[in-house]
């Protein structure tokens, strides 16, 4: 009988106006005509309520055209139905009639809920499966442990030169930082080195215009000869800081 009707949506039981057509030996298209006079009384909150036991849809005969159909709930089967007499009718009816019942008591039987052993097996199974992924998370780490322990032992294994590298000087730390900076907060480098110049100017009342520039000089080297390059280094890393760049 479950080829009578099936689950909707919200675990409804449905069943549509192919199935009754075919079932009760009618023609399809005086089933839906049927239907259409079911939702076109004269009375419009009647015609409402009967919407919401008729669905139309549509489907597809062998030739490929579409066309339409219903899709209905108990509700609207038993309106459907409900004049359509003689033995074969009610046979039928009571096939639907069963149909219907059969399926409401199976999606309880799904919606019941779990006994105590029930939810206990449950239970251990989700822990197993997790114990499980667990195992397979520290395997990895591990694997993963065990490979960076081998890169640092051929790591320093590698020749290295016995010569020590010459300090960064303080422009270079400057220009590093402006340039992670400007990177950092997708920013041009000249108008990093103007809020610099600005900030320069409140926090330490030094203009760098202020300063005679030499031939080919930038202010970065009136800065440096002027002796206010530790100042312009302050400054920028304030700007970081502040700002949360990742340097």
């Amino acid at each position: 009988m479950n080829d009578l009707v099936f689950k909707g949506q919200n675990d409804q039981v449905l069943t549509n106006s192919l199935l009754v057509a075919e079932r009760f030996g009618k023609r399809h298209a005086d089933v839906i005509r049927s239907i259409d006079n079911i939702l076109n009384t004269e009375d419009e909150s009647l015609n409402a309520k009967m919407r919401l036991a008729f669905v139309p849809t549509t489907y597809e005969d062998v030739t490929g055209k579409s066309n339409p159909a219903y899709i209905m709930n108990q509700k609207g089967f038993s309106i459907l139905v409900m004049g359509w007499n003689g033995i074969k009718a009610l046979k039928f009816k009571n096939e639907f009639y069963d149909a219907f019942e059969a399926m409401e008591k199976a999606l309880k039987e799904q919606q019941k809920p779990l006994s105590q052993l029930e939810i206990l097996v449950q239970s251990a199974q989700a822990l197993l499966e997790q114990s499980r992924r667990i195992d397979n998370v520290e395997k990895r780490l591990d694997a993963m442990e065990h490979e960076r322990e081998e890169n640092g032992k051929i790591l320093l294994s590698v020749s290295m030169s016995s010569e020590e590298l010459p300090e960064i000087s303080l422009r270079n730390k400057v220009r590093q930082l402006v340039n992670k900076y400007a990177s950092a907060t997708n920013t041009k480098q000249q108008d990093v080195w103007h809020k610099i110049y600005d900030q320069l100017y409140y926090l330490y009342h030094i203009s760098v215009k202020a300063y005679k520039k030499e031939k080919k000089e930038t202010y970065l080297d009136v800065a440096e000869r002027n002796r206010f390059l530790d100042k312009i280094h302050i400054v920028i890393s304030n700007m970081i800081r502040e700002g949360n760049a990742c340097i």
